[in-house]
């Protein structure tokens, strides 16, 4: 299955590292003794907002530290709001930025550990402690690729997510994403052939055996079962709050038509909570054909989506 690994390069685009002066982090105990670990960062140092935007990472086995595009781009989503950002089980920000989605140092509790339900377990649980001690009157969850994901599945099953950003997060099934990825891939027919089965083999024995040691593009065992059991059309389902779906039409490791698909079958379901918006031309990274970022483009549509839907 080497050829997994090249399926989440692509998704790694969106989070290169960059030195950012960083808050203190805090923690949260988990109920199996270990510690959350997360960072809020006031907007206004000497005013703390009544807006919290939780901006959630993607696939990548590194510190949420190390996510450029948080502060270069998405805080702009929502600039009057404090910003929240939450590493995943076993990772902290002494962790290295390696961009490589094989890297051989990822932490043995997050391998075994990290999947779509703890991480959004633990980010309701931050989010339940701050509207709790803080007393943040709205919350907006934000994420990108397995971010956007992690997004749906908060707002889901939590009360404390008022608006859902989710951008380039795929269709229904994670597995109709991966083999678009593959299609994306200019090879030969009959390697993609093989190159096919051999990813539908893998997602069947993932299914079928219990938990076990596993590394596979620096994911475990109950990381892969859990982003391929994961239903995202029934999850949104469950979705009360307000939506905003952004897809880039030329997004090689996501489905477009996956994506676009869910969204009519909601909409035919009577899902009235959903905006959709599509990017004709824009990758997984949300840039252009031209090697230009259209990022900034992409979050002051996020910006203006939030005016209209948070208004009093």
């Amino acid at each position: 299955m080497k050829r997994i690994h090249l399926i989440f390069g692509l998704a790694g685009v969106l989070f290169a590292a960059c030195a950012h002066a960083q808050p203190a982090a805090r923690e949260l105990a988990r109920d199996d003794g270990s510690r959350i670990r997360y960072y809020l960062e006031p907007r206004d140092p000497a005013h703390r907002s009544d807006r919290l935007l939780l901006v959630i990472q993607g696939s990548d086995c590194n510190s949420v530290t190390r996510v450029r595009i948080i502060k270069s781009d998405l805080v702009r989503a929502w600039p009057q709001a404090d910003l929240l950002t939450v590493e995943k089980y076993g990772i902290d920000d002494t962790l290295p930025y390696d961009g490589d989605p094989e890297r051989p140092d990822c932490p043995a509790a997050y391998l075994e550990r990290d999947n779509l339900q703890q991480r959004a377990s633990d980010l309701d649980a931050v989010l339940t402690e701050l509207r709790r001690t803080l007393g943040y009157r709205q919350v907006v969850a934000l994420g990108g690729s397995e971010g956007a994901v992690v997004a749906n599945l908060l707002a889901s099953r939590s009360r404390n997510v008022d608006a859902t950003i989710a951008f380039n997060g795929g269709g229904q099934w994670f597995l109709n994403d991966m083999l678009h990825s593959l299609a994306s891939e200019p090879v030969p027919a009959a390697q993609r052939r093989a190159a096919e089965q051999g990813l539908r083999s893998f997602a069947r024995h993932v299914l079928a055996s219990p938990p076990q040691a596993m590394n596979m593009s620096s994911h475990g065992h109950s990381w892969w079962r859990s982003v391929l059991e994961l239903d995202q059309l029934a999850t949104l389902r469950q979705v009360a709050g307000p939506v905003l779906i952004l897809q880039g039409g030329a997004d090689a490791s996501v489905s477009p038509q996956e994506t676009l698909s869910m969204v009519a079958r909601l909409r035919l379901a009577g899902s009235r909570n959903i905006d959709y918006r599509a990017y004709p031309g824009l990758d997984h990274a949300m840039t252009g054909p031209d090697g230009i970022s259209r990022m900034p483009e992409v979050v002051d549509d996020m910006a203006a989506w939030l005016r209209r839907t948070l208004a009093p």
